[in-house]
């Protein structure tokens, strides 16, 4: 079985541990050993990771990766590019293979900050030499255009000394004449072009990389960052109406009368969900790659703005610029090595001079026209079918007009063969992923950073700060930031980052498929145990799961959530074979002190196929009482599968007993779930488990993934003699707090029925308290009887429905508990907006349903189809009837329809919102809204004054002006209008105070500062220089270029046809649709573009390039047709500054007003940021508590708590303990803490009379009066608290 004798390949690690006593396998195991599984398997599963102690706590990573690296520089020798190699060599070198880890991970950064090529990852393979060759003939072709473009500015008097274009050439020329410099450049940017091809590479490329290198590498830069950015999306082919039949007619549907083209495309998409041939899928859509034009070019300048630095830094270094000139000077900083190096290290640009950043921009337009112009990326509007591949989120259409994109262009697709090209999955690969060692530890940190733990060095960080508020900072703009850190904190971080993870190797080889060439394995691994032996490159999720989860639908949401399952997959089969199955992930703290993972995939805070996935590495053995809390679990998971019309039971002895009572049953079905089980026998098992189309909270996974090891655990009980102190479980069990924010309230305004509701206190007879039930009862009750809140939502209710009957259906279908209870959960944290969270497609803000409500008009909102409210309404008219009125389709532009239908049901959306508003109100007493009158009234005492009105300072006469400016200690500038200006600036500085609010939890906890700052957002047009263009060029407009593109004998007929058609589509949407005029834009450039290509005729390819470089240079006055401005493509947010303008009476007023409006902002979400920080400290004493009683892996998700089933006994006293701990004092203790921490900004009177302002809440018992019995103590006697 095993072969013996020295090592002629590296080991295969994640296999090799599956044999006892192997040395080195290659192949899959014989039919004879698959018998013998189960005695030649080792017991390495399970086991926690042992990390060397002198690795336990580095924070100086760079120095230890150098160590590593040397090591393996001089004892790995003739094997160095085969990374398993490595591994072998750390393994026999120390006994483990952690420097490996260590050196992997760090080598992973590097790639992902694009100091390191992604070669390292490959082991040179072919796949990685192809997509390097391309790339190396794509960036010559781009720079070839982008040193052209730099020569015609070089030959205009009106060079343009700040842009970059003007001066490139020299800085090339001079560090290419130095054999040191060009070496130095070559083997830190070109190291593939250097080293890898040696004497393959073409001589072509060789010679013209040597004299040409900064081009090069900054065109190779481009297409890397396009690469990077760019997603795939599939658009229907266009086809004829005709067409369309004929191709239903081939599927034997025939129901084609009197259907738009929109409804027969639809048809053949939805025949096509049943469709598993890929190559029929081919046949229909046409693949795409698009990226958001803003976002790629932040992503570009900052990428070009730090190889430029370096190059800079090398020009200097050859003697610099003979002559001064204004970009060398802007760049003066980068004669010095150490700042340069400061700059290329940063995780972002924030810290840039302005001067520099302004020219990175005109770098970076530089380049991109360069893409452009090499006919490799088009320029263009959105298309509707591109919304969801452009963002994570869900994209609003807001009836006007989509985003700007980048669109790789047909001949560059088709040069990269339809996207199936290795250049485009090498930069596809993602960039963050969880860690193959332990973080790098979080230690105290300066004001002005984000701090440096988590990842070992690249886009490292502690805590989550806006770049643009660091920028503030370091301008000096603002001496304060978001968060301090508490010593507690850090620690808490450190103690998260230590928890080992696994995959749950049972649940993938059940739900996922192996695949080598998009072939499923075969024969496929009887054990995915096994999979290093097998040549694969992906996973993927079964079929019967991808039909029965509805992932093909073409619905946003569903396409998104399948984009994240296959990210979790690709993700778990790297952990596989390149970490053995133990990962570890980075954490930092949000400015509230909420802890996060930085990546969401496999991790707790991820969606439910990550959760799924997941197990602890090391398993522990579940003794009674762990073997409770599993069946606990198995409670919460499977009740309303086996019993959905039973009463849920909450006392959790009750829960266990359940279980036991259907135990076989459990056992029958997770016995089931395996690779053995044909299709035709599992569809009604996944079918009784719910496998259906996920919603936004779906366990579909979870529940698979715990039958799955549930029946493991009973299979090895059984196997230990019944013994449960002998079965060992990874799986984490979690229990969830009870409506935590309103818990938070409770405690604060030590409201005991509010806190019973929530069940920080026990009720009766042990019965668990349900808020979100108390809400539905209230809201139905004072409906039936009339009340006058419910007047409102009476009469639309009136409106949709024509008899009682169908009015007691929706009433009562709607006011449910399961319909009130996000509204209430999000009511806790201090929502207003309940409206969206029923009539949005998954409850955010911007992303309701459009209709029109009048032809030609902007469209409006209404409910979204897949919002919570819709669904409700929908059930409930298949089940009754009676609800035309408000049942929508769509019409053929996509939009919602009958109009009428579309406003009665969006106001009746409005309308159930505000009463389920007051009804929350009702039964919580408003505590919530007391805790916010009290924050609110202290933060309104924060002192702005000066003792005169600021409308009337430019009305005051010299000598007021003058008592002003003594009383305040300012200088008295001569002039009238100067000492007005003084004073407003002193106003504005004042203004200031309402930016900002102090708070702290507990003593243990980080302070918190809610902060808005007004932003002055530099929005840039990314232009070329003017020197690019003629002296005597103007342009013509834009009606002359389009007669010019008709003219010419270049373009095709094709292309002229399509300039023709939108020129139609212009005249008929003149007022009111901008898309067609982009859309003009577009083909415009394309034909310059074309023309300044392939055209034989010089005059008409330079007059073809000249209206291509206008097209991004800013004309006016002589130099257009009409005197007047002319378009640009393309505006960028190059930076932010915090500007009080104060110059004039006008300005001052807005920047007042502009404050007062930022004040707003920070009265609306106090208190649910106020909650948040309650809820943050909570979960770090939690954890704290659990590190001290050696409890090493923990789960936590905000108000979720996991831990192994053997320690929930002890989190669940720990919760409770911290919780009071927490909350020992009210909220008149931490009112007075918050005073004290804002005593600086708070007005003078105020502070001397706190204590009666405090006084005064007490007597109006909105303040808790202290009572001799705190019932506070109580709260650890609490059986549901988390549950």
């Amino acid at each position: 079985m095993v072969k013996k004798g020295g090592l002629k390949e590296p080991r295969k690690f994640f296999s090799t541990l599956h044999y006892k006593g192997q040395e080195r396998r290659i192949e899959p195991p014989t039919e004879e050993e698959q018998q013998q599984l189960e005695s030649l398997k080792t017991d390495y599963e399970g086991k926690r990771y042992q990390v060397p102690e002198d690795m336990s706590k580095v924070v100086h990573t760079d120095s230890i990766f150098s160590q590593i690296e040397d090591r393996f520089k001089r004892k790995v020798v003739g094997k160095e590019d085969e990374n398993l190699w490595k591994r072998e060599f750390a393994v026999k070198d120390k006994g483990n293979d952690y420097d490996f880890r260590f050196w992997y991970q760090y080598e992973i950064e590097n790639m992902a900050s694009g100091k390191r090529s992604m070669r390292f990852l490959k082991d040179q393979s072919s796949e990685y030499q192809t997509a390097m060759r391309t790339l190396c003939s794509l960036s010559m072709k781009v720079s070839k255009v982008l040193r052209s473009m730099c020569e015609d500015a070089m030959k205009s008097d009106r060079a343009d000394n700040i842009s970059p274009i003007s001066h490139l050439i020299e800085i090339n020329d001079k560090i290419k004449n130095d054999e040191l410099s060009l070496d130095y450049a070559q083997i830190i940017f070109l190291p593939f072009e250097k080293q890898f091809y040696g004497r393959k590479i073409k001589h072509d490329l060789h010679e013209y990389i040597n004299e040409n290198p900064l081009f090069y590498h900054l065109a190779k830069e481009t297409l890397i960052v396009f690469f990077k950015s760019i997603r795939p999306t599939e658009k229907f082919r266009y086809m004829k109406k005709s067409e369309l039949i004929e191709e239903l007619n081939g599927f034997d549907f025939h129901d084609v009368d009197g259907k738009t083209n929109r409804e027969l495309v639809k048809e053949i998409k939805s025949i096509l969900k049943n469709k598993t041939d890929p190559v029929l899928r081919k046949k229909y859509f046409q693949i795409k790659y698009v990226c958001e034009t803003n976002s790629l070019f932040r992503k570009l300048y900052r990428s070009l703005g730090k190889a430029f630095a370096r190059w800079v830094n090398s020009y200097f270094s050859t003697g610099g610029p003979s002559r001064k000139n204004a970009l060398f000077i802007a760049m003066q900083d980068f004669k010095d090595e150490k700042k340069t190096e400061t700059l290329i290290r940063g995780n972002n640009i924030h810290n840039m001079s302005k001067e520099y950043r302004n020219i990175c921009v005109k770098l970076a337009t530089a380049c991109l026209f360069s893409l452009n112009s090499s006919d490799m990326v088009n320029l263009a509007p959105a298309e509707i079918y591109e919304l969801d591949s452009l963002y994570e989120e869900d994209y609003e259409h807001a009836g006007t007009s989509y985003p700007n994109v980048i669109r790789m262009s047909n001949s560059l697709l088709k040069k990269l063969e339809m996207g199936n090209h290795p250049i485009i999955r090498h930069f596809q690969l993602d960039e963050k992923r969880n860690m193959y060692c332990l973080p790098r530890v979080h230690t105290p940190f300066e004001m002005g950073s984000r701090g440096k733990g988590g990842f070992l060095h690249n886009d490292c960080k502690t805590v989550s700060l806006h770049h643009s508020l660091l920028n503030l900072i370091d301008q000096n703009s603002l001496d304060f930031s978001r968060i301090k850190l508490s010593n507690n904190s850090l620690n808490a971080l450190n103690f998260l980052q230590q928890t080992q993870w696994s995959i749950n190797l049972d649940f993938l080889h059940f739900i996922g498929d192996l695949t080598f060439e998009n072939e499923i394995l075969s024969p496929y691994p009887s054990d995915i145990r096994q999979m290093a032996w097998y040549q694969t490159d992906s996973i993927r999720l079964r079929e019967i799961f991808i039909e029965k989860m509805e992932f093909k639908s073409e619905d946003i949401s569903t396409k998104s959530r399948f984009r994240t399952v296959n990210s979790n997959l690709k993700q778990a089969r790297k952990n596989l074979l390149y970490s053995c199955n133990v990962f570890w992930h980075p954490w930092f703290c949000d400015w509230r002190g909420r802890f996060n993972t930085r990546v969401n995939e496999l991790s707790p805070q991820g969606d439910d196929l990550s959760k799924a996935l997941l197990l602890f590495t090391e398993w522990k053995e579940l003794g009674a009482r762990g073997k409770h809390w599993v069946y606990v679990r198995a409670y919460d998971l499977l009740h309303k599968i086996i019993e959905p019309d039973e009463v849920k039971k909450h006392i959790f002895d009750e829960q266990e007993s359940w279980v036991k009572q259907h135990l076989d049953d459990i056992l029958t079905m997770g016995e089931k779930l395996n690779r053995s089980t044909s299709n035709d026998e599992l569809e009604p098992i996944l079918d009784r488990l719910k496998v259906t189309k996920p919603g936004r909270k779906s366990e579909i996974f979870q529940r698979i993934a715990f039958l799955i090891e549930f029946v493991r655990i009973h299979r090895e009980y059984e196997s230990n003699n019944q013994d449960w102190s002998k079965v060992k479980s990874g799986l984490p069990i979690h229990l969830d707090a009870s409506c935590n924010g309103f818990q938070h309230i409770a405690a604060l305004t030590r409201n005991e029925k509010l806190a019973k509701s929530v069940n920080l206190l026990n009720n009766k007879y042990m019965a668990k308290g349900d808020l979100y039930q108390e809400v539905a009862y209230e809201a139905l009750s004072a409906y039936q009887e009339n009340s006058g809140q419910s007047s409102s939502l009476r009469k639309v209710i009136d409106k949709i429905c024509q008899t009682e009957e169908s009015k007691d259906n929706l009433i009562s279908g709607l006011l449910t508990r399961g319909f009130c209870k996000p509204l209430v959960m999000i009511t806790g944290y201090g929502a207003k907006d309940l409206a969206s969270q029923i009539m949005n497609m998954n409850g955010k803000k911007k992303c309701g349903g459009r209709y029109k409500p009048k032809k030609g008009k902007k469209s409006d909102t209404t409910v979204h189809l897949e919002s919570l409210l819709y669904e409700q309404v929908k059930t409930i008219h298949e089940k009754h009837g009676g609800l035309e009125k408000i049942i929508l389709n769509e019409d053929k532009s996509g939009y919602l329809v009958p109009i009428e239908n579309c406003a009665l049901i969006k106001d009746l959306g409005l309308k159930l919102a505000d009463y389920i508003r007051f009804c929350i109100e009702e039964v919580t007493k408003n505590k919530f809204g007391d805790v916010k009158e009290i924050l609110v009234k202290i933060y309104e005492k924060i002192d702005t004054s000066i003792g005169v009105d600021i409308d009337e300072l430019h009305k005051l006469k010299y000598s007021e002006l003058t008592k002003i400016l003594a009383e305040l200690n300012l200088p008295k500038p001569p002039k009238k209008a100067d000492r007005v200006k003084k004073i407003r600036q002193h106003v504005a500085e004042k203004y200031k105070r309402l930016l900002y609010f102090t708070w702290q939890a507990s003593e243990e906890g980080s302070i918190v500062t809610y902060l808005k700052w007004k932003l002055d957002h530099n929005r840039t047009q990314a232009t070329l220089p003017m020197s690019l263009l003629p002296k005597n060029y103007q342009d013509p407009g834009e009606q002359e270029i389009e007669k010019f593109l008709l003219d010419s004998p270049t373009l095709s007929k094709d292309l002229k046809d399509l300039i023709r058609e939108s020129q139609g589509n212009v005249e008929k949407n003149a007022t009111n649709n901008s898309n067609t005029k982009r859309r003009l834009k577009e083909l415009v450039i394309i034909g310059l573009r074309t023309i300044a290509i392939i055209s034989k005729d010089k005059k008409e390819q330079t007059t073809a390039k000249n209206h291509s470089y206008a097209r991004f240079i800013e004309l006016r006055g002589k130099r257009t047709s009409n005197g007047k401005k002319n378009g640009h493509r393309i505006t960028v947010e190059s930076g932010n500054q915090m500007k009080l303008n104060v110059s004039s009476t006008k300005e001052f007023n807005e920047t007042i007003s502009e404050m007062r409006e930022l004040s707003k902002e920070i009265i609306l979400g106090m208190v649910p940021n106020f909650i948040h920080s309650f809820d943050a400290v909570h979960m770090q004493k939690v954890i704290l508590s659990l590190e001290k009683e050696g409890i090493k892996d923990f789960w936590a998700v905000h108000d979720s708590f996991g831990v192994h089933a053997c320690h929930i006994d002890e989190l669940r006293r720990i919760v409770k303990q911290t919780f009071v701990d927490l909350h020992k004092e009210p909220l008149e203790h931490h009112l007075k803490k918050i005073i004290d921490l804002n005593s600086d900004i708070l007005s003078a009177d105020f502070l001397a009379n706190s204590a009666d302002f405090l006084a005064n809440y007490k007597e109006q018992n909105i303040l808790p009066q202290n009572h001799p019995k705190e019932w506070i103590n109580d709260v650890l006697e609490a059986e549901f608290l988390i549950s």
